[in-house]
């Protein structure tokens, strides 16, 4: 389970794009939901406007308007009755000055008390006493004013006096529309691109991956072959340039160093030797003490190798590991007497490791040492000939039996 959560976030971890990518999207798709759910709750709410006097009814989303209509020949649609009163037909007009539907809207407004409704048009009206109250009708498109558009009801209503103004209640819902909101337009639209780049971008990453292992297979191929050349030439070091490589993998990994790290040490331990194929052969098969001279010669492959890996860039690092692998920590190895930090790290594993093979295996000058002995030397050495905490990783991975 653990291994299957690292491949998951490794992409994030590995690609700085994927990881941004993914923050914004996260983070816009947050705000689109927020904006929604803001859009949603709003076109629940129901909105009230009242309005009292003569005139228009004027509102930031809303205009509520009552007239009485012209006849055909200019004069107003009202006429006065035997008894006295007035008849009148009343238009009221609610315009929607707002980019969004008005539904389930009613509106109530005041009349004398004497006022009689003789008929009505486009609602349903009900009346009591002083008030008549206007709601859109379920069947018919009055029941809600689109976008810019308006609602017209009306009624013609007896009274003793002609009615010139009224105050009006009104309610009703604005549906609004998520795609004509300015925020939740700019927060889809950031999504969508964010989203985009983050799937390009993972798309990318799996491709060059995929890329990267190809080539990496080629390199280890590569390097096998070299490394099966160079211990080919030596029967008591056979092998050795494979297992020093796994073993300072392995120092690697316990020292905490990334898979990239570990990936590349492995290479460079498969070559640190690769110098010895320029030595010749009855010095490095000699079974007995070798002469200052040949000591002088043996000593130059690490010299070898970093002219033979000079131009090698595949892996970061390599010539350099191959030259100082056998530096000590004290400032006593060769070519160049570094000391310390002055020694790569890669160079400083790779010696401890060199040199837990060259204990462990048969030589054509002695047999091998027990893990007793083994781990003896080590502690001797331990910021002598090795780096400490390379040493230190060796003898745990040692008292663990990981090797």
């Amino acid at each position: 389970m653990k291994n299957i959560f690292a491949d998951i976030f490794l992409p994030f971890k590995k690609s700085p794009a994927i990881l941004i990518s993914f923050i914004l999207s996260v983070f816009s798709l947050s705000l689109l939901i927020i904006q929604f759910a803001w859009i949603a709750n709003q076109n629940k709410k129901i909105i009230t406007y009242d309005q009292t006097g003569p005139g228009k009814f004027q509102a930031k989303y809303l205009t509520i308007n009552m007239e009485i209509p012209d006849r055909s020949d200019g004069t107003k649609n009202c006429w006065q009755e035997e008894n006295g009163t007035w008849g009148s037909q009343y238009d009221i007009y609610i315009y929607n000055n707002t980019d969004y539907t008005f539904l389930d809207w009613e509106l109530e407004m005041t009349v004398p008390e004497e006022a009689r409704i003789d008929s009505s048009w486009n609602g349903e009206f009900t009346q009591s006493s002083g008030k008549i109250k206007v709601k859109g009708e379920q069947e018919t498109l009055t029941i809600m004013a689109a976008a810019h558009s308006s609602i017209k009801i009306g009624f013609v209503l007896y009274t003793n006096q002609l009615m010139n103004s009224s105050s009006f209640h009104l309610t009703g819902k604005f549906l609004r529309n998520p795609l004509k909101n300015k925020l939740f337009l700019f927060a889809l639209t950031v999504f969508f691109v964010v989203f985009i780049i983050f799937i390009i971008s993972n798309v990318v990453y799996y491709l060059v991956k995929k890329q990267r292992t190809i080539d990496n297979e080629k390199i280890e191929s590569l390097i096998k072959l070299c490394a099966r050349f160079i211990d080919v030439r030596d029967e008591y070091t056979k092998m050795h340039s494979s297992h020093v490589g796994d073993y300072a993998r392995k120092i690697a990994e316990k020292m905490g160093f990334d898979e990239e790290f570990q990936k590349n040490i492995y290479y460079m331990g498969m070559m640190h030797d690769v110098g010895k194929v320029l030595i010749p052969r009855e010095i490095l098969c000699k079974t007995s003490k070798l002469d200052d001279e040949e000591w002088k010669e043996m000593k130059k492959h690490p010299l070898y190798s970093a002219g033979i890996l000079e131009g090698f860039t595949a892996v970061p690092g390599i010539k350099e590991a191959a030259l100082y692998h056998h530096e000590r920590y004290d400032g006593s190895g060769y070519p160049t007497g570094l000391r310390e930090k002055e020694i790569p790290i890669q160079a400083r594993i790779i010696c401890v490791a060199d040199s837990y093979d060259a204990m462990h295996t048969n030589r054509s000058y002695r047999s091998h040492l027990s893990d007793e002995v083994i781990l003896q030397e080590l502690e001797k050495n331990k910021g002598s000939q090795f780096d400490p905490d390379a040493a230190e990783a060796l003898i745990t991975l040692i008292k663990e039996h990981k090797l």
